[in-house]
């Protein structure tokens, strides 16, 4: 019933002509928090502005039920935040914002005027990264305690190190993720975004639609040593040449994308042995907690009170 409200509400908000002069309604509920016509339409322009789209009708009605998902997650995050009274990390915020600064080759002042010249509420867009980030903080604090860390498994990922100590290949990786949708189907989730990688690139399709964290970097992940990637994922990136787009990885509730952005052959000093299980151990942690980010945000989505206007 709620999914057949969700899209009766949709299909009467997405016929409005945005170009009318829309008074600033509730068009739905989160429990104690609500999304305004305002929202929805600020958060339909900053997705397209940063991910390089041109601001025109079709892509503004093409955008309206991914911002609207977007509002979703981030008001349940909100309340979930708020409800642990956890604060932001104002470093990593600061970082962030700069890396967009240099995206759009200005400054905060320079960043500040294309939100202006755009009518997009800046404010609005700052909140949502706070957000973001203190959300990452609270799940730490949630499971750090349950990032149990299998040591015979660390020494073989250690040991597969040692036995190929001259070189091994690290990978430079951006990925988007995506949350499979029961009422969409991963097919058409697939199709969605290779069409989205084709028409606008695979950074600002990250930008747009990625659930992970490093959609606030535009996918991007770093270097990757070989022998800490899972074998299901090395075998992927092994397919592909530098610039390639993987073919989709189908996991128990999420769909990922890989873009294998450089590779190198390294020297592995194997002298400092601790420096190594360090970076391995920290892997394996970072793959666990995305984990337990879209199962906690799945369970309060599900626990929640949403209606729509």
């Amino acid at each position: 019933m709620l999914n057949l409200i969700f899209r009766i509400t949709i299909i009467f908000f997405f016929f409005q002509n945005s170009n009318a002069v829309i008074k600033n309604k509730v068009i739905a509920k989160i429990d104690n928090e609500i999304i305004s016509s305002y929202e929805l339409k600020n958060k339909v322009k900053t997705i397209l502005i940063l991910s390089n789209q041109e601001l025109n009708q079709k892509n503004i009605d093409k955008t309206k039920n991914l911002a609207l998902k977007t509002l979703i997650n981030y008001k349940l995050k909100k309340i979930e935040v708020e409800k642990y009274n956890i604060s932001t990390n104002s470093a990593a915020v600061a970082n962030h914002l700069n890396n967009f600064y240099l995206k759009f080759n200005t400054d905060l002042k320079g960043f500040k005027k294309i939100f202006e010249i755009n009518n997009i509420d800046y404010d609005y867009y700052l909140k949502e990264i706070e957000n973001e980030f203190a959300w990452q903080n609270l799940v730490f604090k949630l499971y750090a305690n349950k990032l149990e860390i299998n040591d015979s498994d660390i020494d073989r990922q250690l040991n597969e190190i040692i036995k190929n100590q001259k070189n091994v290949n690290e990978y430079e990786l951006a990925e988007i993720e995506i949350l499979i949708e029961k009422d969409l189907g991963s097919d058409q989730q697939i199709k969605e975004i290779e069409s989205q990688i084709a028409k606008i690139g695979f950074e600002n399709t990250a930008i747009k639609f990625s659930s992970s964290t490093s959609a606030l970097e535009g996918g991007n992940i770093g270097w990757i040593n070989s022998n800490i990637i899972s074998k299901r994922i090395l075998d992927i990136i092994n397919e592909m040449n530098i610039g390639d787009v993987s073919r989709p990885l189908i996991q128990a509730n999420s769909i990922t994308f890989f873009k294998l952005l450089n590779k190198k052959s390294v020297e592995i000093d194997v002298t400092n042995l601790d420096k190594i299980r360090e970076t391995i151990i920290n892997n394996n942690k970072n793959d666990m907690l995305n984990l337990y980010s879209n199962s906690h945000l799945s369970k309060i989505k599900n626990n929640a009170y949403i209606n729509f206007k």
